[in-house]
């Protein structure tokens, strides 16, 4: 198992590992064309990181995080983690634990001083990994809003 940031020539691996992330979601499908131009934005960003747990010669999990400078706690950074997945075929064997360890450690090593993570409501067992990895959710309240 190896915990990295994704390459370029894994983009296509990582689009068909969102259909285990939700179908809904994942429609309509990106056209080529705009999975180029959204891989410039990622690369011009010093903030965001796509991480993958490449494991049997293939990207098995994924994360992103996003790290943000910010001018409350002393000027301390806070992170962002969305959008984690895991292959269903590599499942229950720790890889999300692992590539959020990494995560985790990453944000803190860029001065973050809090990580927030969003879930879906009813996945309860992501929750439990997040719990166990010390994520609060009585800590605070999260809310989201989708374009009309």
């Amino acid at each position: 198992m190896i915990i990295r940031e994704i390459k370029e020539d894994e983009i296509e691996q990582l689009t068909e590992l969102y259909f285990h992330y939700t179908k809904k979601e994942n429609l309509p499908e990106i056209p080529k064309e705009k999975i180029r131009s959204i891989w410039n934005e990622i690369q011009k960003n010093p903030c965001v990181h796509y991480f993958v747990l490449e494991s049997e010669n293939r990207i098995a999990a994924s994360c992103i995080l996003s790290t943000t400078p910010s001018f409350i706690r002393g000027g301390s950074a806070y992170g962002v983690i969305e959008h984690v997945v895991t292959d269903s075929k590599f499942r229950k064997r720790g890889f999300a634990k692992e590539l959020l360890t990494y995560s985790l450690e990453y944000a803190w090593n860029q001065g973050c001083t809090e990580v927030m993570l969003l879930s879906g409501f009813n996945d309860t067992g992501a929750h439990r990994i997040y719990e166990k990895l010390g994520f609060d959710r009585h800590e605070r309240i999260g809310f989201i809003k989708f374009k009309p």
